[in-house]
């Protein structure tokens, strides 16, 4: 009778035997270098093989899930523009029950999370299973620090608890004085701009010219985050050549050669990707070496401030800096860190924000007319004082804000990796598997939004109360909050989602109030482009027309 050893014999096949015995008989008398590379290199195949061939197809326990297939799928979602659009007609048309897989080039397997359940799980219940995939992490990091978004575990908990203090409704309520003001200097100094660009055939230096949009619109949520943030007020309104802003535009500003040092990153580790001989490569380090610089001056100077206010009893102001230097919790690589994640998260998303705002609103003017209407009806005009109130309680700029939000995420797709085994959507999943998080697709799915999930409609955002009077929702009719997930949710949702709805709701209605917007040439196509954000390859181009009649 064979035993166990025999019976495990008999099921490879003779020809297998005879070639190991061969290789065997042959390494016998070589040297043990040279065994050693043999061995690693069959190793080597037989990895590959499990990894690639094997595993994949008949041991994943991610295999009998809905699949798609084909192609250089995985491509297809993390490197075709806007990132995760591929993935909206998978949401409508297969079925599933929270989860889609799918491979990428070597059968690496990937998620993506279609329903409530699913993001609850890795969003909320199980949210500390999950990371951001290491290369990806490792690479913004080169740009942003490991601040609040990048960190993690315990050192998320420790930061996201210093950090909460400063973003209170509270605090953002008494910030709106500063973000009206910068939205008035904005609106000068765009007036400025078509007078000195004015559009061809109107009298020179009239109400009527083009510009660029979007980057004003990083330049004024810059001058309301430096202030709010950290205490210093870059002035970029009035200075083109503003350093810190010229520094994070080229730092996040949409480039070919940035997305292809962002996907090598998901592959190779970053000492490999950082000596691809490439100009970004030599940029990068230089631009954000020039930013860190800055904030370790500003943070000597909030430290003498912090000193000053001991001694004087009387408090500094009370920006983000200062909340986080008083707590005592970060070292000062640390703190220049949180500026760098801060400013850049703080300007950049709701930059881009206004500008597809600008550029939704250009080609369909009715809307543009109706949000106009409002907005005049409550601030009497551009020079006005606005409160909270004014701001938060007009039914539809909210709505408008929110379908942007819903409809053009600036984050449009981010990714978790499973640290441990752990279960989605009563599903197990193995460490180390990808989960994408699609704002692009969920934000757009029928199963939360029915029918009309493509239609911009600001009207699904306002309901009317009992006295017949219209009123913002929060949930534009969706039966739960998870489907919209620009700002995620659960312990690692946008800390700053709130401070970023306010400064837009700001920008908007004073933009709105005071010009109309066309696009420059209705016939351009727009090309959705960025690494991290969504932004137009192109820029956006528009004409502004200065409606004269929004007086006091």
């Amino acid at each position: 009778m064979a035993t166990g050893k025999d019976s495990l014999l008999l099921l490879i096949p003779s020809t297998v035997i005879e070639t190991l015995l061969v290789i065997a008989s042959h390494l016998s008398s070589e040297r043990p270098v040279t065994i050693f590379l043999y061995a690693f290199s069959i190793n080597f195949v037989i990895l590959a093989i499990w990894n690639v061939f094997i595993y994949p197809f008949f041991v994943n326990p991610l295999r009998h899930l809905p699949t798609v297939h084909g192609h250089l799928i995985g491509a297809k979602v993390f490197m075709r523009h806007p990132r995760g659009q591929i993935t909206v007609d998978w949401l409508r048309s297969i079925p599933n029950d929270g989860l889609i897989h799918f491979r990428e080039a070597l059968n690496f397997s990937f998620l993506i999370a279609t329903n409530h359940r699913a993001l609850m799980d890795v969003l909320n219940t199980n949210s500390y299973d999950f990371v951001k995939p290491p290369g990806a992490r490792a690479f913004l990091a080169r740009g942003l620090g490991y601040g609040l978004i990048l960190s993690e575990g315990d050192a998320h908990r420790a930061q996201r608890k210093a950090v909460t203090p400063a973003f209170t409704m509270r605090n953002i309520r008494a910030m709106y004085p500063l973000m009206w003001t910068k939205t008035q200097l904005f609106l000068k100094q765009l007036e400025k701009e078509i007078r000195l660009h004015p559009e061809p055939g109107t009298p020179s230096g009239g109400p009527v010219g083009c510009l660029e949009i979007s980057g004003w619109a990083n330049r004024l949520t810059l001058d309301i985050i430096g202030p709010a943030a950290i205490g210093r007020d870059f002035q970029s309104l009035e200075n083109e050549n503003d350093p810190v802003s010229q520094n994070y535009t080229a730092i996040l500003k949409p480039s070919v050669e940035l997305l292809v040092l962002f996907g090598a990153s998901l592959l190779f580790p970053q000492w490999i990707v950082r000596n691809i001989p490439c100009k970004a490569n030599f940029t990068l380090p230089r631009k954000v070496n020039y930013l860190r610089r800055v904030f370790h001056e500003i943070l000597v100077e909030k430290r003498e401030l912090l000193a000053r206010e001991k001694s004087d009893q009387e408090p500094a102001e009370g920006d983000i800096l200062g909340t986080m230097m008083r707590g005592g919790e970060f070292s000062d690589s640390e703190l220049v860190d949180q500026m760098l994640t801060i400013l850049a998260a703080g300007h950049e998303t709701t930059a881009g924000a206004l500008t597809w705002c600008c550029y939704h609103l250009s080609k369909e003017p009715h809307i543009q007319e109706k949000l106009r209407e409002e907005i005049r009806a409550t601030i009497p005009s551009a020079d006005a004082p606005v409160t909270w109130q004014d701001l938060e309680g007009m039914p539809y700029l909210n709505g408008v804000i929110q379908e942007v939000l819903r409809l053009y995420p600036t984050v449009p797709m981010s990714g978790r990796e499973a640290i441990r085994d752990t279960t989605v959507a009563g599903k197990k999943v193995p460490k180390g598997t990808t989960i994408v998080l699609c704002p692009q697709s969920v934000n757009r799915s029928y199963e939360f939004w029915g029918e009309t999930a493509d239609d911009f409609l600001p009207e699904r955002w306002i309901d009317t109360d009992k006295e017949g009077k219209q009123v913002p929702n929060k949930h534009g009719g969706a039966s739960t909050n998870f489907a919209q997930i620009t700002f995620l949710h659960g312990p690692r949702a946008c800390i700053g989602k709130d401070f970023a709805k306010a400064e837009f709701r700001c920008a908007v209605a004073g933009l709105f109030g005071q010009f109309h917007l066309e696009l420059e040439d209705p016939t351009q196509k727009i090309t959705f482009g960025g690494t991290l954000t969504t932004q137009p390859i192109e820029g956006m181009h528009l004409k502004l027309t200065k409606l004269e009649d929004w007086v006091a």
